[in-house]
């Protein structure tokens, strides 16, 4: 068995570190022990033994069923392992998810774009295809049954993509989140912007946030990574990054998406030493902060929104 770290919750949440790119606190997933059990997020393929190893940790084995907050690689890349494993079981995921799972190239192919399809294959692995029988597309406020009184709400999410839900349990007052608030990196509570293009939208994800603080919440379960109190508090300084962000990229000269991307790094860099962050915190947000993409997000929503 492999050696995976997993926090236990109340209410019977479990937080499985899946090791992504083989390193620690890169990728949560969320385990839901109830009377009809639920698995959120399932991570990159390459990342699926952790995924297994944690969840045969806490005595469960035989998942039937997960639900995945959006159609990013990192987050369903292990979906058609899980059903090739498990031959029964099935997937809830935004209805784009019927059209790409069972045939997984154009996700696999627009990925590539980004990250490199070298890079890809040795970091995330290459991703399995879901026969379209495993996979069941989800509605907006659509009621997951847990417990005799208790059920996972699916809210339709759109922001960081256009494909993302994410999933409310009110018994707990947990919102699992998925990327739509941005990353937070342990040992940290900044919240940082994870904006790709083509389908960030400043306008879209501040409607979905502002929608989601109508709830009632007590802590937040995010990809990347881990579950935090004080869910209010984090979700307007998600927004708020993301206006300094804009205004940033706004201000720098016609320089090259590379360029920006370092200009931009070596000021979150700086905001995060005036905060007296530590090194290794803020080196771990940096390392992981993708900053071209961003940059390419970024000027993608301002290029169309004007």
């Amino acid at each position: 068995m492999m050696d995976t770290n997993i926090l236990g919750f109340a209410n019977d949440i479990y937080q499985i570190d899946v090791m992504m790119e083989n390193k620690e606190s890169r990728m949560a997933c969320y385990y839901i022990d109830s009377k009809d059990p639920i698995l959120i997020e399932v991570g990159p393929s390459n990342s699926f033994p952790y995924l297994i190893s944690g969840l045969e940790t806490i005595g469960i084995s035989g998942i039937k069923r997960s639900a995945i907050t959006h159609l990013h690689l990192d987050h369903v890349g292990g979906i058609g392992h899980m059903v090739n494993k498990y031959k029964d079981h099935f997937v809830y995921i935004h209805e784009l998810g019927v059209k790409h799972l069972p045939n997984p190239q154009k996700l696999w192919n627009a990925v590539s774009l980004i990250y490199g399809e070298e890079w890809l294959k040795n970091n995330w692995g290459e991703i399995l295809p879901t026969p379209e029988r495993n996979i069941v597309s989800l509605n907006d406020n659509q009621k997951l049954k847990l417990d005799k009184d208790r059920y996972l709400h699916s809210i339709y999410s759109p922001g960081h993509a256009k494909h993302h839900y994410t999933f409310y349990d009110q018994t707990s007052g947990t919102l699992f989140m998925g990327d739509t608030l941005g990353l937070i990196y342990p040992h940290g509570d900044v919240v940082q912007p994870n904006l790709p293009p083509p389908d960030f939208n400043k306008e879209v994800l501040f409607a979905t946030l502002n929608k989601l603080k109508n709830l009632e919440l007590n802590q937040l379960a995010i990809a990347h990574f881990g579950i935090h109190t004080d869910p209010y508090y984090l979700i307007d300084q998600a927004m708020e990054r993301i206006d300094e962000w804009l205004v940033f990229i706004k201000l720098i000269p016609s320089i090259s998406n590379d360029e920006a991307a370092q200009a931009l790094k070596d000021w979150v860099r700086t905001n995060y030493e005036v905060l007296e962050i530590d090194a290794s915190t803020i080196n771990n947000y940096i390392r992981n902060g993708n900053f071209t993409m961003q940059v390419e997000g970024l000027r993608n929503y301002l290029i169309n929104k004007d």
